[in-house]
């Protein structure tokens, strides 16, 4: 299936929803979390994962979408993979459309689609060389998500994502904290 028809879809959903106005219209919304990611070459035995610190900010149309702009951290991986030392480490920048599910007043799940632009670290070392290298692009990004308003400027969320990484498994786990600004 064609990414860019994916993201041009919802991207018609959440322009029809704007006719769809609530209590959570044109509510901007800023905060930052910490979390895992893991990254599995598929051509190496690779398959390690770190930690992560990402801010974001954002702006719910109602209370089935919003859109999402973001910054990842991620820090280094290392592995040994027949004598070489292989570390990874890079960060990301998103731009995200939050289709949103309200279960209750206060709690919601949310589906998370965007593009991603990474920027990758690899360096390989052994006794008597060094090589560094760097892998850049841009590639879709899904994932899952949950939130729960601890009170009407606060929410908490957990969220699962994955980046669409050619020749790689790539993906992110996080707990973050809001504020919702009136």
């Amino acid at each position: 299936m064609n990414k860019r028809a994916i993201a041009l879809g919802l991207l018609v959903f959440g322009a029809a929803s704007l006719s769809h106005a609530d209590d959570q219209a044109g509510k901007f919304y800023a905060g930052t979390g910490a979390g895992f990611y893991y990254v599995d070459f598929d051509s190496l035995d690779y398959d390690e994962g770190a930690a992560t610190l990402r801010g974001f900010g954002g702006y719910s149309l109602n209370q089935y979408v919003s859109f999402e702009v973001g910054y990842t951290k991620l820090f280094e991986v290392s592995d040994d993979i027949l004598g070489v030392d292989v570390d990874v480490d890079g960060n990301i920048w998103d731009l995200s459309v939050r289709p949103t599910l309200p279960l209750s007043d206060n709690f919601r799940t949310f589906g998370i689609v965007g593009w991603s632009s990474y920027d990758f670290e690899v360096s390989a070392s052994a006794p008597g060389f060094s090589v560094t290298s760097s892998d850049d692009g841009d590639e879709l990004h899904y994932g899952l998500g949950a939130a729960f308003d601890l009170t009407d400027s606060w929410t908490l969320r957990g969220e699962w994502v994955t980046v669409d990484v050619s020749d790689a498994d790539f993906g992110m786990m996080s707990l973050s904290a809001s504020y919702n600004f009136r």
